[in-house]
């Protein structure tokens, strides 16, 4: 079940629409205010993997053909998942993101915050144009949901309430839901039936419990070259997630209780025990276990869709989730 390809080399049949996204990007955030220009476009600056766009794009194709509408709601897409960002580094009081000093940082807690807010309001502006009314409520219940996710993260944030229920509540909201949303987003815009809508729905929302899931275990492997980021960042920041929870599951009572505390007391130094104990106990191969379960039923339900180009490309992507190499 491991792609044989970079997600570059996967998404290649879909980069002229890629390109597209990135153009509409830039052309809808631009206001003519220097200050805001530049802050909205800042998180765009090192391209992301655009996973979201290419699951909208994608999932309309999988009839075989693409709709020519389907830039500007892949475009609001990717600017709500930047949105979240931006927010979410002022929460986490982040100095990075992709390698670059984040919005706040950079222009200071409130420009960041209104830069949000403006690049949420113009993604919905976005996605009701062409009178595609339809999408609105899908976007907005998507975009409600993760906003309720890192409040529900905030909620359960150390280690005495979080549970593993809890943990997979939170990454329903914030990151499964609107995935799933992506990929209906694609169904609409092609006018499938009602059925198909439905089967992408359930199917992004496998591939974004998938995603989330390697992108916490990454956090635990101690390999930059592999996972392009130093290890160690959630839990030194206090983030609890699937690794640590299953390793307090499966360790003695000496080890959870040292685990406990050092989770209370996150710095480098606890960390390093943490991975130890992480390594000892293969959390990490546990954790793509797990995602490669909800990529099984993503994978599976393509499999309703006739065999076109765009069927196994989104397949490979499915795959990809569980082996990324960035």
């Amino acid at each position: 079940m491991t792609p044989k390809k970079d997600l570059q080399s996967i998404l290649k049949p879909i980069e002229q629409y890629l390109i597209a996204v990135d153009e509409a990007i830039k052309n809808k955030l631009f206001t003519g205010i220097n200050l805001l220009d530049e802050s909205s476009m800042h998180t765009f600056k090192k391209s992301g993997k655009k996973i979201r766009a290419s699951m909208i794009i994608l999932s309309s194709g999988l009839n075989n053909s693409i709709p020519d509408d389907i830039i500007d709601i892949a475009c609001a897409a990717e600017i709500i998942h930047a949105a979240s960002l931006v927010h979410d580094d002022i929460i986490d009081n982040a100095d990075l993101r992709r390698g670059l000093p984040t919005v706040a940082r950079q222009y200071g807690p409130k420009v960041a915050v209104l830069t949000g807010d403006f690049m949420y309001t113009k993604a919905l502006e976005i996605a009701v144009g062409n009178n595609r009314t339809d999408l609105f409520p899908i976007v907005v219940d998507a975009t409600i949901e993760m906003v309720k996710g890192e409040l529900y993260q905030i909620q359960y944030s150390n280690i005495d309430n979080i549970t593993v229920d809890n943990y997979y509540r939170i990454i329903e909201m914030k990151t499964a839901r609107f995935m799933a949303a992506c990929a209906k987003l694609g169904a609409c815009v092609a006018k499938m039936d009602n059925k198909q809508s439905d089967i992408l729905y359930e199917c992004g929302l496998q591939l974004g419990y998938a995603f989330q899931i390697t992108d916490d275990a990454m956090d635990y492997l101690n390999n930059a070259a592999i996972t392009g980021k130093d290890a160690g960042n959630d839990f030194i920041n206090g983030k609890i997630t699937l690794p640590l929870l299953r390793l307090l599951q499966v360790v003695g009572d000496k080890e959870k209780e040292l685990l406990i505390h050092y989770a209370k007391h996150p710095d480098n130094k606890n960390w390093n025990y943490v991975l130890e104990k992480a390594t000892e106990y293969n959390v990490v191969e546990y954790c793509i276990n797990v995602a490669a379960e909800y990529v099984q039923r993503a994978v599976k339900l393509l499999s309703q869709f006739p065999d076109t180009q765009f069927k196994n490309v989104m397949t490979e992507l499915a795959l990809f989730f569980i082996d990324r190499k960035y």
